[in-house]
């Protein structure tokens, strides 16, 4: 259970975990076919300046299509792909475009390429609550606080997601209405309705609510954070454990060619599924080693995004 482990001993559950140091595409070319039960990333971003160089948009574009491609190769039949990435402007007033091809891709080409096999599972979106403001949201420039991240999810339509993983605690209001014992029907602007006493009793049976497709996560802590390792820009590791659970059954297979320093691992492992990871980089590389030493003996992680704070916004819809 360490960096010397191969993914043939991941594979054959022999290992936890296993990672390699070295290019991710040429990485992938060596796992075997349907494989993997899941590949989460955050893979590196066009026109960013990095420790790791810059790309520019075309030779990203490149890039992410090997990338997706060789994870759908890897992946099982019901397996599915999580690519986080986040968009950029070209300068103050103007957004680059290679985030939204890059989404249109996944859901359009990707579709064609596999004669209708592999699409977009759905929309889904990462709010970071604790973005702070950019130069762009200065007062004189007037923009708004960029906080909000695709997570392109890629697979087939029946790909396996467990929703009762990643329930959300309940609105404290909802539960107000369940202790009220209330049946009636609430309405909103589009003129739906829903029975209140349904919903809020199947909060209390399933332990929490159906999530939403924005998933507010901070961005980083001060212990379990890529940053708190050197890296400048990691996953978050409750971002991270969140889509593990959502996607990957225990016991399956999570796989992450651009580590960094590797919270991925660190969510699969903890979380009872096994790990193959890749970076590039040295320093992250040997990081991401120290950090997953120990990770196989926590057997503890976040059970569900905590959303009370939020009120009414995040109630029991459809629960």
């Amino acid at each position: 259970m360490s960096a010397a482990a191969t993914p043939a001993d991941v594979l054959g559950g022999r290992a936890s975990y296993a990672l390699h140091h070295g290019e991710c595409l040429a990485w992938m070319d060596t796992l075997p076919d349907a494989s993997v039960d899941a590949v989460v990333c955050d893979p590196p971003y066009a026109e960013i300046d990095r420790d790791y160089g810059r790309m520019t948009e075309a030779d990203w574009e490149v890039f992410a299509h090997a990338l997706v491609r060789k994870s759908l190769r890897v992946l099982k039949p019901r397996g599915s792909a999580v690519f986080i990435v986040q968009p950029n402007s070209e300068h103050i007033g103007r957004m680059r475009a290679w985030v939204f091809r890059f989404l249109a891709w996944c859901s359009d080409d990707i579709v064609r390429e596999t004669n209708g096999r592999i699409g977009m599972v759905q929309d889904a979106w990462w709010w970071n609550t604790t973005a702070p403001p950019t130069a762009h949201c200065q007062r004189v420039r007037g923009l708004m606080r960029p906080s909000v991240k695709p997570c392109a999810w890629v697979g087939p339509d029946d790909c396996y997601r467990d929703q009762d993983a990643v329930l959300w605690t309940e609105s404290a209001r909802n539960a107000e209405r369940r202790a009220e014992g209330t049946a009636s029907r609430y309405k909103v602007p589009s003129g739906q309705s829903w029975d209140t006493a349904k919903a809020t009793s199947a909060a209390l049976e399933r332990g929490g609510v159906t999530p939403f497709n924005l998933i507010p996560i901070a961005n980083a802590n001060s212990s379990d954070s890529a940053g708190a390792s050197g890296h400048g820009a990691g996953t978050p590791y409750d971002l991270a454990a969140w889509w593990v659970r959502y996607i990957c059954p225990k016991g399956g297979v999570v796989a992450d060619p651009c580590g960094g320093t590797f919270t991925m691992g660190l969510a699969a492992v903890r979380q009872g599924r096994r790990f193959l990871g890749c970076e590039k980089m040295a320093s992250h590389f040997a990081a991401g080693v120290e950090r997953m030493a120990s990770c196989d003996m926590d057997a503890l992680s976040p059970v569900r995004v905590e959303a009370p704070q939020w009120g009414d916004l995040f109630a029991a819809v459809g629960s």
